[in-house]
């Protein structure tokens, strides 16, 4: 199918595909995924789409297999932290999420960000909600996520933190070995310092890396 050119278009698009009313849409990313996203009368449903506009792949699931979907201002899958420099936080204020979970799955977050010719896109999660609201209130929650996600244990951070350092160790000591003067036996010390100095940041944040990625969890 022919890329949507704007709002109306879309709204058509996702009609015809799920044969159903349209009660709110929107145009938005899943980790690395393009997706036009709908609230229909009885389903989320999701076309996932290549950069050339034709489908990918539908999922429709029904509101019976919904435990719950909120929408929030911002990114909610990249924390805060992240968000520091001012072009990150100029980008997360034209940006919604909505969050949803089925019954048997995990977290998933669609980024809304504003788009031309889509009448104010980033609010799109809001409107999903708002109508959904007043079908199935019950469904339009926000629970704690941190309780709800799937837990990470000391032994799979440690396992990412040995994994890191000894990659990044034998890369840096092969480098240094081959333009130090002072051969292995210093470079192996400085690549082997720099393997747990930057294996023991980025272990913890994988999972973080992961989400960002992929939308889910």
């Amino acid at each position: 199918m022919a890329q949507v050119r704007n709002s109306e278009e879309l709204r058509v698009r996702l009609q015809q595909a799920s044969g159903e009313d349209v009660l709110a849409f929107g145009w938005g990313n899943l980790g690395m995924k393009n997706v036009f996203a709908a609230l229909t009368p009885s389903a989320l449903f999701l076309e996932f789409i290549s950069f050339t506009g034709n489908t990918k792949d539908i999922q429709r699931i029904p509101l019976e297999e919904v435990d719950f979907i909120y929408a929030l201002a911002g990114d909610a899958s990249t924390p805060k932290l992240m968000k520091l420099n001012l072009e990150s936080r100029i980008t997360d204020s034209m940006t919604g999420t909505l969050i949803y979970r089925k019954k048997q799955g995990k977290i998933t977050h669609i980024l809304f960000r504003k788009m031309p010719n889509h009448d104010s896109n980033n609010k799109a999660p809001f409107r999903i909600t708002e109508k959904l609201t007043a079908r199935k209130p019950e469904l339009v929650r926000m629970p704690d996520l941190k309780t709800i996600r799937e837990p990470q244990f000391k032994g799979g951070c440690l396992r990412r933190f040995a994994i890191i350092t000894i990659a990044i160790a034998v890369v840096l000591t092969v480098i240094f070995a081959l333009t130090m003067e002072q051969g292995w036996g210093v470079a192996s010390i400085v690549g082997l310092s720099t393997g747990v100095l930057l294996g023991g940041i980025f272990a913890p944040m994988i999972p973080i890396f992961k989400r960002m990625l992929t939308g889910q969890g």
